[in-house]
């Protein structure tokens, strides 16, 4: 028979993470490397002999990754990294109204109890070097246009002088960090192998190429409605009783998404199969977005079944 898991809930705070159990256990530890082995230590006290136990943890602005690093490196227990969302929907199912970090630690043990998430499985050191590099780039990326934005309404010479400097000390950074991911990529068998079977496909570039792999690593290794789901792109119904809405896609990785758009622009004009797709479906009376959006499911798809191969063949 397969062993009962025991579920502990951790709010994660910059500071300090709480810790819950079912039985009403509870403990504080810091948020630092100390504190982290003192909360592994706790945990292999805590657990009842022979048991499986997992630990539960939502997405805290990257606070979390020290934990989720430290529980999956012992290789003594399991970390389920969830969506802060899904638990506060739960907590409010549960008619569970007030927030407090005990609180919301001994909600995160009944969530895992109730839904069992899956573990979160462990990323390769290449693969947690990349995706940094990526969240970094996005990150300039979106600071470079506001203040693009912000300098084309500076009256004040000194102040556009200024603005000026900044926005070149962003485009270097943003381009030093190009080279970084171009070098991660390179310097990993696996990444460049997927990165040349990416590229292949016209509309795809290396910046496509390299958000896919850093943040949908799972590429390849998904069914078709998996792939659409995770990034955003699997249409949903809305019907009730005889009433029959429009399905919208929602939910998934935004970035993801959000690269795919930009690809799946250039498809419809370079992609030999993906254009007359799109022009069949804007001849057919469909919105121009909606029509688009069907371009990057399918272009997510083909991806996904490129990997696949390439994974078999290997």
């Amino acid at each position: 028979m397969k062993q009962a898991v025991v579920y502990l809930g951790v709010d994660v705070a910059k500071a300090h993470l709480d810790v819950a159990g079912a039985q009403g256990s509870g403990a504080r530890f810091a948020n630092t490397p100390a504190g982290l082995a003192e909360l592994l230590q706790w945990l292999k006290q805590a657990r009842p002999a022979r048991q499986p136990l997992q630990v539960i943890c939502e997405a805290s602005g990257g606070y979390e990754q020290g934990l989720v690093r430290a529980v999956q490196k012992s290789g003594a227990f399991q970390v389920s990294l969830v969506q802060a969302s899904r638990v506060r929907q739960y907590a409010r199912a549960a008619g569970i109204l007030a927030k407090s970090d005990a609180l919301d630690a001994r909600v995160l043990c009944a969530f895992g109890e109730a839904l069992r998430p899956e573990p979160t499985p462990m990323i390769a050191p290449e693969q947690e070097r990349l995706r940094e590099l990526e969240t970094q780039r996005r990150h300039l990326s979106r600071v470079l246009v506001a203040e693009q934005n912000r300098s084309a309404q500076l009256l004040w010479a000194p102040l556009r002088a200024l603005s000026k400097r900044l926005l070149g000390q962003l485009q270097k950074q943003i381009a030093q960090i190009d080279r970084l991911i171009a070098r991660a990529i390179a310097q990993s068998p696996t990444l460049s192998a997927k990165a040349r079977k990416l590229t292949a496909v016209a509309g795809v570039g290396p910046r496509t190429a390299a958000l896919l792999l850093a943040q949908m690593p799972e590429l390849g290794t998904l069914n078709r409605r998996e792939a659409a789901a995770l990034a955003g792109l699997a249409p949903f119904n809305h019907d009730s009783g005889t009433f029959r809405g429009k399905r919208a896609i929602r939910g998934g990785r935004g970035a993801v998404r959000t690269g795919l758009y930009m690809a799946a622009l250039v498809a419809t004009r370079h992609n030999p199969i993906l254009r007359p797709f799109y022009l069949r479906l804007r001849a057919a009376g469909k919105p121009p977005k909606l029509a688009l959006t069907a371009v990057m499911r399918k272009l997510l798809l083909f991806l996904n079944h490129s990997l696949r191969i390439e994974l078999i063949a290997t």
